[in-house]
């Protein structure tokens, strides 16, 4: 059999083989699934899933892989915590991965949006990016809801912020009970307004009405729509004393009034003083000639 340890061919083959290697990076990381579960307070458990192939397999460190996997699947305002990792699959806290607010109906939830890009420029920007290539996107990336919700994406580079909403049924119940009294009170119909009417003859006829301040008209007439409650009512007329009552109107009756205003006598004027002295004068002339006769 012929030898070829020490061969200059074999070393050849050796080197340049090497240098291939060297020159083509290997594809040795590929991303397989993403799920993510998210708690009602809004943390999220994520479960990567990955595929390490080719010649260098086992040559990635564990560190390298760990610390790109946080950096890709960093989201939210705390930094993810790495709970377990072996050479296929990785578990990794999310805190505060989604916003949650109060609705009328339960819980709005808000997710972070995830860019696995950033994994891949970090690993480019590494040590061993002149011999591994990686992808770092997966090919199905799922969100898990804790009412049972589940949202997949397939082939994205970055997972989206999705809004979803956890329905309380207490909540709901209370939403809907009020939204039924709103639709009932609006289908109401407004009770009428409780009126009555005032009936009014006088003496003399043409007397003025007045309710609260408010001219009505002239008698005999009739008033109707009149509020219920207690009203007062003045009745005026030139040349006769007015006249003011009190009535309490109720829903539907009719109140009659017959009013009596009184003349207002003249009062007596004193004639003026020059002219009962030329009065008193005429009088006394007359008498002075009745007497002169014979």
């Amino acid at each position: 059999m012929a030898r070829y340890n020490n061969s200059p061919a074999l070393m050849a083959v050796i080197l340049l083989c090497t240098a291939l290697f060297l020159a083509v990076p290997v594809q040795a990381f590929t991303a397989d699934s993403l799920d993510i579960t998210i708690d009602k307070n809004g943390d999220a458990t994520a479960v990567f899933r990955f595929t390490l192939e080719g010649l260098i397999e086992n040559a990635i460190p564990q560190s390298v892989l760990e610390e790109q996997l946080v950096k890709g699947l960093s989201s939210g305002s705390e930094p993810p915590t790495l709970v377990s990792m072996d050479r296929s699959r990785a578990s990794i806290i999310l805190k505060k991965f989604a916003n949650t607010y109060d609705s009328p109906q339960g819980t709005d939830y808000l997710t972070s949006s995830m860019d696995f890009r950033k994994a891949e420029i970090a690993l480019q920007n590494s040590a061993v990016s002149s011999v591994i290539s990686a992808d770092f996107s997966p090919a199905t990336a799922t969100l898990i809801f804790s009412d049972g919700y589940v949202r997949t994406f397939t082939d994205i580079e970055s997972l989206p912020s999705i809004t979803h909403t956890i329905i309380d049924p207490v909540k709901a119940a209370s939403a809907k009970a009020a939204a039924t009294s709103a639709v009932t009170l609006a289908a109401t119909p407004a009770a009428p307004p409780q009126t009555g009417t005032i009936n009014v003859t006088s003496s003399p006829e043409g007397v003025a009405v007045w309710i609260d301040g408010t001219n009505y008209g002239n008698t005999p007439a009739v008033f109707s729509n009149i509020p219920a409650g207690a009203h007062s009512l003045t009745f005026k007329k030139e040349g006769y004393a007015p006249v003011t009552k009190d009535v309490t109107i109720t829903n539907g009756a009719t109140i009659r009034l017959s009013v009596y205003l009184a003349p207002i006598e003249p009062t007596p004027t004193q004639a003026p003083t020059g002219a009962l002295a030329t009065g008193i004068a005429i009088a006394l002339c007359l008498a002075l000639m009745a007497l002169r006769r014979p």
